[in-house]
């Protein structure tokens, strides 16, 4: 059984970012977060601060600069993205092991999958995507 999604709510990197979009944002190699995108609210890291009403219709992929010239990129989320920017409070499972889990069960396209975890969510998020 196949289950269609509203496609306003798909995944598009053509698609320009909205307020109240979860986004990451790619600070540096070793340094992303989640952020949910508020017109009113700004980022502040160690680059300088960066206005979320910046980041409105701005396409997927941008590089956004501060007022002290540092720059962000805006990346849309994927499940590998989420998977990484997860606090690691709890084990979770990464994208090679979610990779071993859905081959192992068999899942393929149009599979209906019910799961229940109290965990992070990273491989719900991966099968559902």
């Amino acid at each position: 059984m196949i289950l269609l999604m509203d496609s306003s709510m798909k995944i598009s990197f053509n698609r320009c970012i909205r307020d109240g979009d979860l986004i990451i944002v790619y600070e540096r190699h070793d340094t992303m977060k989640a952020v949910k995108v508020c017109e009113n609210l700004v980022l502040q890291n160690r680059v300088g601060v960066f206005k979320h009403s910046d980041w409105i219709r701005k396409p997927f992929g941008s590089i956004i600069f501060s007022n002290k010239g540092g720059y962000v990129y805006l990346l849309a989320l994927t499940p590998e993205l989420w998977t990484l920017v997860l606090s690691h409070r709890t084990q979770i499972l990464y994208i090679a092991d979610i990779s071993f889990v859905i081959l192992y069960l068999e899942v393929v396209p149009g599979c209906l999958v019910l799961e229940s975890e109290t965990s992070s969510g990273s491989n719900g998020t991966c099968v559902y995507l």
